[in-house]
């Protein structure tokens, strides 16, 4: 999470509070103290239909890919928060746009409301700036869900021979070496994605033109039903755009895409039984860690 020290320390972690059942999700894990010490996953009255509607969300999604309807399913949370309040702080100056004062920060606000369905993290004070900068829409569902299929494999083993993967150049490259071991593949729950599309690492934001245009002509002469996809920032200005190009369903799962890699922190909301896997003698430099080294060494194993 932007501006947060996130420290694995795994004594402190088991003095937080337990998450109450109504927000655990079948063949996941939350081990974060910070997360589970706040009022949001330790009362009904933050989200009561919590297990309804992670049956929802997936229902959602199984049906739009069997109809073939397309879908853009959006993730938004602090680092868009700060973005779209104009605030270059932590990596939205460092990872997504070189100069914010030159972006045209209402198409990305815009783009965001053109999404089929919004999600953000359950957190009190992050839902007051989701309300704050979109009073007349309430976001769908938890974006909480949008990890937990990913963490617990639903998402790839649901959608086996039709799923797509939309991110950062780098990081799509070493889950393509990845799925080379079969200790990997058996893990995922595939043998592979069907597409692998890519993007820049950093300054995603500074020509969503381009951007779209590099995107658009790799989905265009893609064959997926399905695609996940964590690209940054630049979503919010893209992502609707992509069912002009192809016609399937768009999930954002944001930090899933870094735990296919390898490089998440366990400490990610649901991702606390997540394992990393890590290729020795790859050459992980130019790779976005993001937080990997809060939890770095704890539950990996190394190809």
């Amino acid at each position: 999470m932007e501006g947060r020290q996130r420290p694995y320390d795994k004594i402190y972690c088991q003095e937080a509070r337990l998450m109450i059942d109504l927000y655990n999700i079948e063949g996941t894990e939350n081990i974060c103290s910070h997360d589970l010490n706040l009022s949001t996953y330790n009362t009904p009255l933050t989200w009561p239909t919590f297990q309804e509607d992670y049956e929802k969300f997936k229902n959602v999604i199984i049906d739009s890919v069997e109809k073939k309807n397309p879908l853009v399913m959006l993730r938004i949370f602090d680092g868009e928060f700060h973005f779209l309040k104009g605030n270059a702080v932590g990596n939205v100056a460092r990872r997504h746009v070189s100069d914010l004062s030159k972006v045209d920060i209402q198409e990305f606000k815009d783009g965001f409301l053109k999404a089929d369905y919004v999600m953000t993290q359950l957190y009190p004070d992050q839902m007051a700036i989701y309300n704050s900068l979109f009073p007349n829409r309430r976001f769908d569902f938890p974006m909480e869900y949008a990890y937990a299929v990913v963490a617990n494999k639903w998402i790839t083993k649901e959608f086996k021979g039709k799923i797509g993967i939309i991110g950062g150049e780098k990081k799509i490259n070493l889950i393509k070496n990845l799925f080379e071991h079969q200790q990997y593949r058996d893990y995922v729950g595939i043998d592979g994605f069907n597409d692998y599309i890519s993007v820049p690492e950093k300054f995603a934001c500074d020509n969503v033109g381009t951007l779209e245009k590099e995107i658009g002509e790799q989905l265009e002469k893609s064959s997926s039903d399905i695609f996940i996809f964590g690209i940054g920032i630049s979503k919010l200005a893209l992502a609707h755009r992509f069912k002009n190009y192809k016609n399937a369903v768009y999930l954002d799962v944001g930090c899933g895409i870094s735990a296919l890699a390898g490089t998440t922190s366990l400490e990610r909301p649901y991702f606390g039984g997540w394992t990393n896997f890590r290729l020795n003698g790859y050459d992980y430099a130019g790779i976005d860690p993001i937080d990997y080294a809060d939890t770095a060494g704890k539950s990996e194993i190394r190809l």
